[in-house]
């Protein structure tokens, strides 16, 4: 491939640690990860996880392809979207404070893949961070290869650090002690992901 079709490296480098504050801070997401490795442990919680991933993409691509700016046409796309978004958090953190952290889980109270696939679509955070990456990393020359290289970025390098999230919280899990210790630490990083959605939605403007 000619290498004007490829993303610069120094650009490249920018992109990375773009991806890197942005999928690798504290989030609804990642207290998300966090909490299921403290309620199920890290294999239990890898569908989630990679629910997230998918839907993450998913959206990307429909951005790529011109969604962000459909929606900003209809400002009340963004409060409906809004509403799911805080309603959706809030029934998942529901389900991870009525988890128990030790013995055994029914499989159906462990949130698998479809639950973590509906993270992003219903955040619009996910959507202005994602317009933000293209509008800075995609250039209009190479469009489609600058697109290809953000999504692969945002899949491996965020995968990656939603994974540490997602162990740190199976550490805990394996070392904090005792279970009132680790219900303590559910039920706040549960009403972080609950508070941390909240503050995001009102910094989105619609």
């Amino acid at each position: 491939m000619p290498s004007d079709l490829l993303m610069p490296i120094a650009q490249f480098g920018l992109l990375a640690l773009f991806v890197s504050a942005m999928v690798g801070s504290p989030g609804p997401a990642n207290m998300a990860l966090m909490a299921n490795g403290i309620s199920f442990g890290a294999r239990p919680a890898v569908p989630f996880m990679l629910g997230q991933m998918s839907g993450f993409q998913a959206i990307y691509w429909l951005n790529v392809a011109g969604l962000f700016a459909l929606l900003k046409s209809a400002p009340e796309v963004f409060e409906v979207l809004r509403l799911l978004c805080l309603g959706y958090i809030l029934y998942l953190a529901w389900v991870i404070v009525r988890s128990p952290v030790r013995g055994g889980v029914k499989a159906d109270r462990i949130p698998g893949y479809g639950r973590g696939f509906w993270v992003h679509p219903l955040n619009p955070k996910a959507y202005a961070m994602q317009i933000a990456g293209i509008s800075q990393f995609v250039s209009a020359e190479r469009y489609f290869a600058d697109a290809l290289v953000l999504s692969l970025t945002f899949f491996c390098l965020g995968g990656f650090l939603n994974g540490l999230w997602l162990l740190a919280g199976s550490w805990l899990r394996s070392n904090a002690g005792g279970t009132r210790l680790l219900n303590a630490l559910r039920i706040a990083l549960a009403g972080l992901m609950v508070g941390s959605t909240i503050l995001s939605l009102q910094m989105i403007p619609a």
